[in-house]
């Protein structure tokens, strides 16, 4: 049986939608060029993101 040693090590880690931060998700959203309320809740900011798939 052969040992995997560091796969992930060249990865980098991923963070979830729920774990950014609202000024993550508004970098994000820029990013998309989707636009959404300044005022926006982090929940509503996340319904506004592409779902993962």
């Amino acid at each position: 049986m052969a040992t995997v040693i560091g796969r992930n090590r060249n990865k980098k880690t991923q963070k979830s939608f729920k774990d950014m931060t609202v000024a993550e998700i508004k970098a994000q959203l820029d990013a998309l060029d989707i636009e959404y309320d300044k005022s926006a809740t982090k929940a509503d900011l996340l319904s506004l993101l592409p779902q993962k798939g």
